[in-house]
Order: structure tokens, then C-alpha cells, then sequence
């Protein structure tokens, strides 16, 4: 029900704590109180990792109550904070880290009003309303008021995007790593196309991932973000667009996180989960897919967190090491096991220097090892068999480690400087297992698809990327004026060794070499300003200019290519009709762009590269003759700068309706469209007789059309949290996405090579090439909650139903295979079968293990009855075409079959302790 009292009485003549009255802010000037500056926000060049706080105080005959003092303290926070109010009522305290606190509001003249539960969430604020207090005419004790009525609508967010808090996501059936839960919100999709989750229309490779403030995105390619599970996680937040030019952009979406952190009483939490392969059904086999053997994937944990020296300095550390285990079936040649070790940790300091001081020390890490078995680049294709196991075997070692540290520094009563430097490395390490895979190159016989020789790649890639920023916000009456500066520096180490040597049909022998050697980087230098804005109690405006530069440095450490216009405005507004704190009507637009991955730069900023395609009329490992032909060869020389580069960005507009259902519940609706204006790449150019990157559509690259991608949605979706018992989000999404480019990872091919994956590569492969893309789903439904049974048992779950992907129709072109051209317009083939999915999780709370040990037995069901539908087919119809005519030939037999399917059901088993 709508809740449409005008206030909640606290007795008679008692203090009102009041809901739908709206209150004309008088001019004034903001005073603040020195602990409510020191705790402003100014993570302009990160994501958020706090929450904001506000509220009036009215008297009794409505009107404001001056110098009220107001307290706010937690088990989250250092100390405790507090605030001044301003003339006319208002109070606002920011950079308050998410959990649940007690509001305290002090006056001589008036009764002391105490409200406890309050909850501040990742990146929003929470809005207290209209608190009404009345004249203390005896000393009497606090009031004290509990939050479950206080308005659910958040003033402040206009964005699009959502968040799960640990309490959430704890009783919910989710993956081990916190990345899987951005599945369970709107507008997030998983990919069975080979990337990550696909937010927005966008491909995984569009995405950014952000752990305590600092982006962990994978520099080089964008294929993921540094792994933590999620027991190390406080509250996690979706970004799926419309936020505010404080911070940097992405084409898709942006996933933020923060970690748990110390408190003034020692916690901890252990735990230890269990699957296997005679918990999990069989899975479905595409043609030619090996089989799969016996595995077990098991991992334990722990973290610590408490007082060095109570409320001054606090620790957290946590570690979890995970296992892997895989008997893997190499065609022809037996069973190998596949071992994959991962080393997952965190760790915090929050120290509180003065009142005017204050550092936080973050470190978080993945490093991993695995023993591998299996094609780890799938551009080669399914082998049929193996003439001997090297091909597939290979030693692997990647991961990441974030160390930051930032400080915040208070400069009188209305400046805060925020200041900040981290460091991020990632590194990918690739090499051959055996003797023969190192010192033979792979050999494919595409007649009867039987691999042998040695392994094809041989890398060792090592990024850096270091930060530096100054921020810094001023408070002017109404306004909170908001200005930062920041340079990054990306900087990529690279060894790349590729040899492929196929026969095709008719014993052409051709041989694809790559040799990548060298250093590059990019130096990307930003700046903000931005101007959040109370006009009114009802309506709010922030708008902000965000500039971004590029300067892309070659292996001679010369500047290769420049991109300096990219200018993004950005405005949003909200707007409160009816009884202030019940609904909102939003809207925004924004411009993003996206930094170029490192990958680029390895092609065409290092005269130490090359690419090359040769074509033989015998074996060349046996014959000592030179090649016929080479195409397409790639590198040796770094391209010349490309005047007036527009560096990749799209626009986006919302516009939404929320509105409060009950105490408890609310209802919104939000339509999106974003409008890709630029994006780079890289294709043929016949003018320049070489390839080249570019702007498809200009420049070198103007025989191509301009790069298209449209995603329209609206978005329904329902939340009822406040029950003791009972929770649920529910949403449903109709939405279309449409064009020619699908993003940074080429969907069609499943290439994560951004900025050059191959989507542009030559014109024959974009005739009728604009169409429905590869990861629109029109429709899709999505449900999770939990439900408290009672005697310890609670029950979790989430289910999803979303329809089909398009299918397409490919033949050959004049250029080999992988290139293939569309028979029909893009994503009219046919479509994939609609799909369902449910998982459950059962929780068992045991009795207490002594005083303070609570331990949680857990079930997970994952795929529950799933039907194991195909997600994937295989749409090559023919490889080549007739020279002569021109014809379409060389048919693929296992065209319109399946590829990949809907993983089976598995359960896992878990324990879960709090101490």
C-alpha cells in the first residue's frame, strides 16, 4: 500500500518524525561542522565506495530548528560524525562507508531524538525526511525511533543500475566470485558467446570492474576484473549508465565493489565450499566436443578484521585459496588432467589520523597457476582428433594485485582535498607444457580436422597501470561544487610468439606467424568539474563537464597517436511531486567514452610486431621452397598519427518513474537509449594497400560504413526488502539492440582483441551486415529473494526467463577463412530457443558454538531442472567461394548444429562461520 499519512507520531506530545511535507529551503549558507567536510567523497577518478545521509528538522509549527546538533555513529565507521545544521533545516552528511548506524539530533531547548537502524547503501543516499521536534519542558530521555518507515526513494540517484548488500547476496545462490551477482540485476545478461556479463547491449569486454575505488579491469584486452569471492565483499553496485562526470566512462557497464573493513570489535568469518562431478547431472556434448571426466572444484577461506587502537586505526585481511581439478579428454590421445590454483586476497588499514586527517591503505589480488589441457584460443577452431597431446597442454599463470592509498585532508570549514595514488599489475602468462609443444608449431589438417605438431602460442604479457589524482569540493549555499585532476599511466610488456600452419582443401599449406616483442603505453590525463545543485526540497540538478585525453606512447616512447577531444557533458535532474520522499521522476543524459586497451597498441605502435599469412604449394616444414603468396601482414612499422581520431564513445538518454508502494516496497520505471557515436578499429584499407586503424566510416577507413550499435530498453522491475522474513526484486526488460558493431569483443567469432577484432577487417563481411545483434534478447524476466522459514532455515533463489538470441547465415569471401560474409541480413536466420533458469540455496544456522560461533550449513542448486537447451550454433554455411563465378562452396557439414548448450544441473555444499 501507499504510505499517505502525513506524519508518524510518536505519542502525544512527543517528537514527529514526518514523511510527506515538503519544505521551501530558505537561502542561507551551508555551515558544516569540520567532521562532516572531512568526510565528503571525492572518488572523481575511481567509483564510490560511501554513501550520503540527509534529513530537515522542523519544529512543531513547521519551522526549522537551528543549531541542532546531530551524531551519527556505527560498527562501520571510525569514531563518530557529525554535522551542523543549516539555517533552514537541512543536514547532510556524506561519505558515510555503507552498513547501519544510529542518528542522534540534540537541542538544548527541544527533546533528543534517537533513530536506530538506518542504512546507507553504496553510492546513494539515504533521506530521513521531515524529523519534527518538539520543546523539552522536563528533562526526558531520548526518543528513540526505528528506520522502517523512512522513505525509500533515493533524492539524489538518477541513474540506471542497483545494489546488492553482503545480507542480500548471502542467502542467494550465486558463484563463488562476486562478478556472477551483477546476473541477478537488470539490464545485466549472462553471455554464452564467451565474454563476461553483458550489461546494457554491451559485450563483456566493454565492461570496467572497480574494487575499493580502483579499476581492475584487465588493461590489455578487457576480458575480466581481478577475482575476489564474495565473502570478502560488503555491498556490491551496478552501474548500468547515467552517472554523474565525476567518473571515467566504459561502453558497457561499471561493476563496484567494496570490501569488508575493520571495526572496534574483533569479527571474522571462515568458510568452505564443495562440487564435483557426481553432484553435478551430465552435461550436453556439441559435435566433435571432447568429453567430460571426472572434476572437483573446492575452496576454504578466512577473514580478520578489528582495532590496532579503537576508533583511530582499524585492519581487515582475508585469503582464500580455490582449487580446480579436471580429467580432460584430448581426442585420440587419452585422458589429462587439468589443475587450475587460485590465491584470492585482501586486506585494509583505515587510519584516522586527526580530525583533519585521515588514510586508507586497500590491497587486493588473484594470482593464479593452472596446469592446462585444452584449446585456450578458440579462433583455430574444434579439432575431430589429436595425432599427439601437445597442442593442448600449457602452462599458465595470471592474476592481478591492487595496492592504493588516499588521503583526506581537510582545508577549513568548506574545502576538503582528497588525494590518491595506486598501483595495478596484471599479468598473463601462456607457455607450451612440453618439449615438443615448444619447439614445433601447431599443424591442422582442415579436411579431416586432426591437430598436431606443438603449441601454437607461446606469451608473456605484464601491465601496469599506476593513478595519481587531487580532488577536491567546495560547499556554496546549495551547491556542492566538485573539480579533480588525475593521470594514469598504462603501461603494457608484451611477448607474443604465434605459429599456425593449416592445409586447406586442394593442399594449400597456409602458415599465420605472429611475433610480438616490446613495450608500449597510454598516458591518460583527466579533468572534471561538476555542480550538484538543491534548487528545491523537490526538484535537484547536477550537471558537470568531464575532459579525457589520450596520448598513446610507441616502443620507441614516442608519441604514436594523440586523441584529445573528447569533451563529455553531462546532466541529470530528479524531480519529487506529490509528498516529498514517495516518488521521483529522473532523467539524464550523458556522453562516455571508453580508454583504449592496450591491445591496439601492439599492432600498430611497435615497429617490433608483425602478423603474417604465407601460402605454400607443399609443406614448408619439409619443403625448403618460399611461400607463393603473403597477405595480410601486419607490423613491422609503426602507422603514422591519425588526424583528428575520435575516440570511442556512445550517448545516452533515461528518463524514469519510482515510486514508494509501502513501507517496505517500491516500483519503478526507467526507459534507456544509447546511440554509439565512434567507435575504432581496424580493417584493410585497398587505398592505403595495408591495414590501418581508424574511425570505420572516414578517413582510411571510409570504404567501411560508419560503426552502428543502438540499445533501446525499458525496464519494470519491483523491490520489497523491510520485512524480518521476506524479501524479493523482481524485473522485467523488453529491448532491442541493433547495428552493425557489437562492441570490444567480436560476438560473431568470439575474438577478444579490442580495437582490432576484426569486425572492420575487410568490406565483404559488412555487406548486409547491420541487423539484430548477436546478444539481443527482446525479453527477459528476472526474479530473486529469500524467505526465513524459521528454526535456522532459510531458503534463497533466482530464476530468469529470457528469449532468444538471433541467428545468422555466414558464407565464404575472397578473403580465407576467418572471414565470412552474410547470406542473410544480419540476425534474420532464425532465432535461438527461448531459455529458463533456476537455482536455490537452503541455509541451516546451527546452534551457537560456544558464545560468539555461529555456523551456517549450505546447499546450492544450481540450473535446477535445466533443460540443457542449445545457446549456440554453429552458422558457417559455406568456407569459400568459386573464383571463377564467384559461388558460394566448400559447404560445412555441421552447419545449423549446435555449439554450446545450457550448463546441467550441480549442487554444491558449503559452511559458512561468523566469529
Amino acid at each position: 500500500m501507499t504510505w499517505t499519512a502525513p506524519a508518524y507520531s510518536l505519542g502525544i506530545g512527543q517528537p514527529v518524525l514526518e514523511y510527506g511535507k515538503e519544505v521551501e529551503m530558505m537561502n542561507g549558507r551551508i555551515h558544516l561542522a569540520v567532521l562532516m567536510l572531512l568526510s565528503l567523497p571525492a572518488t572523481s577518478h575511481a567509483q564510490e565506495t560511501t554513501g550520503n545521509l540527509e534529513g530537515t528538522v522542523l519544529t512543531a509549527d513547521r519551522q526549522p530548528v537551528a543549531y541542532v546538533d546531530i551524531v551519527v555513529s556505527g560498527p562501520n565507521l571510525l569514531g563518530t560524525r557529525g554535522t551542523a545544521i543549516t539555517s533552514e533545516g537541512f543536514f547532510r552528511i556524506p561519505a558515510l562507508p555503507p552498513g547501519t548506524y544510529n542518528v542522534t539530533l540534540s537541542h538544548v531547548s527541544y527533546q533528543t531524538v534517537s533513530i536506530d537502524g538506518v542504512r546507507i547503501h553504496l553510492g546513494r543516499t539515504t533521506n530521513l525526511g521531515v524529523i519534527l521536534m518538539t520543546v523539552k519542558v522536563h528533562e526526558m530521555p531520548p526518543m528513540v525511533v526505528t528506520a522502517d518507515r523512512l522513505p525509500l526513494i533515493d533524492p539524489d540517484f538518477f541513474g540506471v543500475g542497483a545494489n546488492l548488500k553482503a545480507s542480500d547476496f548471502r542467502a542467494l545462490p550465486i558463484q563463488r566470485d562476486y562478478r556472477s551477482m551483477g546476473a541477478l540485476l537488470p539490464h545485466v545478461n549472462e553471455s554464452f558467446l564467451g565474454d563476461e556479463l553483458n550489461i546494457a547491449g554491451a559485450t563483456g569486454l566493454d565492461n570496467k570492474y572497480y574494487i575499493d575505488g580502483v579499476d581492475t579491469t584487465d588493461p590489455v584486452r578487457g576480458i575480466t576484473g581481478t577475482s575476489l569471492p564474495y565473502n570478502f565483499v560488503r555491498e556490491v553496485q551496478v552501474r548500468s549508465g547515467s552517472y554523474a562526470a565525476e567518473y571515467s566512462g566504459a561502453l558497457g557497464g561499471v561493476m563496484n565493489v567494496i570490501t569488508h573493513s575493520g571495526r572496534n570489535e574483533f569479527k571474522g568469518n571462515a568458510f568452505g565450499f564443495f562440487l564435483n562431478n557426481r553432484f553435478t547431472a551430465e552435461p550436453r556434448l556439441a559435435t566433435y566436443e571432447p568429453g567430460e571426466g571426472d572434476f572437483a572444484e573446492y575452496d576454504v577461506g578466512i577473514g580478520l578484521g578489528g582495532p590496532i587502537v579503537r576508533d583511530r586505526l582499524w585492519f581487515y585481511a582475508a585469503y582464500n585459496p580455490s582449487y580446480w581439478i579436471e580429467d580432460v579428454e584430448i581426442p585420440g590421445q587419452g585422458t589429462y588432467q587439468d589443475r587450475f590454483t587460485a590465491h584470492r586476497l585482501a586486506g585494509k588499514l583505515d587510519w584516522r589520523i586527526d580530525a583533519r586527517n585521515s588514510l586508507n591503505f586497500t590491497a587486493t589480488g588473484n594470482p593464479t597457476l593452472r596446469d592446462g589441457v585444452g584449446d585456450l584460443y578458440t579462433r583455430f577452431g574444434i579439432p575431430t582428433s589429436f595425432a599427439n597431446p601437445d597442442p593442448y597442454l600449457y602452462d599458465i599463470e595470471s592474476g592481478g594485485l591492487t595496492l592504493s592509498l588516499q588521503g583526506k585532508h581537510l582545508l577549513g570549514e568548506r574545502l576538503l582535498l582528497k588525494t590518491g595514488v595506486s598501483r595495478f599489475t596484471w599479468r598473463k602468462v601462456y607457455r607450451p607444457d612440453t618439449q615438443r609443444g615448444r619447439s614445433e608449431m601447431l599443424y591442422i589438417d582442415a579436411e579431416t580436422g586432426i591437430w598436431s605438431g606443438g603449441a601454437a602460442d607461446d606469451i608473456d604479457d605484464r601491465s601496469t597501470v599506476s593513478t595519481f589524482y587531487l580532488d577536491g569540493i567546495c560547499m556554496l549555499d546549495r551547491h556542492a561544487l566538485k573539480a579533480g585532476l588525475a593521470f594514469k599511466i598504462n603501461r603494457y610488456e608484451f611477448s607474443r610468439h604465434t605459429q599456425e600452419l593449416t592445409r586447406d582443401i586442394g593442399d594449400v599449406f597456409r602458415l599465420y606467424e605472429v611475433d610480438n616483442v616490446g613495450s608500449t603505453s597510454n598516458r591518460i590525463p583527466s579533468i572534471y568539474l561538476q555542480d550538484t545543485w538543491h534548487l528545491s526540497e523537490r526538484f535537484r540538478l547536477n550537471a558537470g563537464l568531464r575532459w579525457e585525453g589520450q596520448f598513446m606512447i610507441d616502443t620507441n616512447d614516442e608519441v604514436a597517436q594523440r586523441v584529445t577531444d573528447q569533451w563529455q557533458p553531462r546532466i541529470g535532474f530528479t524531480y519529487q511531486p506529490g509528498e516529498i520522499g514517495t516518488q521521483k521522476i529522473f532523467g539524464s543524459f550523458g556522453r562516455y567514452y571508453h580508454v583504449f586497451a592496450s591491445h591496439l597498441s601492439t599492432w600498430y605502435h611497435s615497429d617490433t610486431s608483425r602478423l603474417l599469412w604465407e601460402y605454400y604449394s607443399c609443406d614448408p616444414r619439409i619443403c625448403a621452397l618460399p611461400p607463393d603468396s603473403t597477405r595480410n601482414s601486419v607490423g613491422n612499422h609503426i602507422q603514422d598519427e591519425v588526424d583528428g581520431l575520435a575516440g570511442q564513445h556512445f550517448d545516452e538518454f533515461s528518463l524514469g518513474y519510482e515510486r514508494q508502494l509501502s513501507a517496505g516496497s517500491r516500483l519503478a520505471i526507467r526507459g534507456i537509449h544509447r546511440v554509439l557515436r565512434e567507435a575504432v578499429e581496424d580493417g584493410y584499407s585497398t587505398e592505403v594497400g595495408d591495414w590501418v586503424y581508424g574511425n570505420p566510416g572516414s578517413g582510411q577507413l571510409n570504404e567501411y560504413p560508419k560503426a552502428k550499435h543502438e540499445y533501446s530498453a525499458l525496464e519494470l522491475s519491483y523491490e520489497y526488502f523491510r520485512s524480518e522474513r521476506f524479501d524479493v526484486r523482481a524485473a522485467y526488460i523488453l529491448s532491442r539492440n541493433y547495428g552493425n558493431y557489437m562492441g570490444l569483443y567480436n560476438s560473431d567469432f568470439f575474438w577478444a582483441a579490442p580495437n582490432a577484432n576484426g569486425s572492420f577487417d575487410v568490406p565483404e563481411i559488412m555487406v548486409d551486415g547491420t541487423g539484430l545483434l548477436p546478444n539481443d534478447r527482446t525479453h527477459v524476466i528476472k526474479l530473486s529473494g529469500s524467505y526465513r522459514v524459521g528454526a535456522g532455515l532459510t531458503l534463497g533463489g533466482s530464476a530468469t526467463w529470457q528469449s532468444g538470441t538471433p541467428k545468422n547465415e555466414w558464407g565464404g569471401t575472397p578473403w580465407e577463412p576467418p572471414y565470412y560474409s552474410f547470406l542473410q541480413t544480419r540476425g534474420e536466420a532464425g532465432r535461438t530457443p527461448s531459455i529458463w533458469d533456476l537455482n536455490l540455496r537452503a541455509s541451516y544456522l546451527l546452534p551457537p558454538i560456544g558464545p560468539s560461533i555461529h555456523a551456517r550449513l549450505l546447499v546450492d542448486i544450481f540450473h535446477l531442472g535445466s533443460q540443457r537447451e542449445a545457446v549456440l550454433y554453429d552458422m558457417i554455411h559455406y568456407r569459400n567461394i568459386d573464383p571463377g563465378d564467384g559461388s558460394q562452396i566448400d559447404p560445412n557439414p555441421n552447419y545449423g548444429q549446435p555449439i554450446r548448450f545450457q550448463p546441467p544441473m550441480a549442487v554444491r555444499v558449503g559452511v559458512d562461520l561468523d566469529f
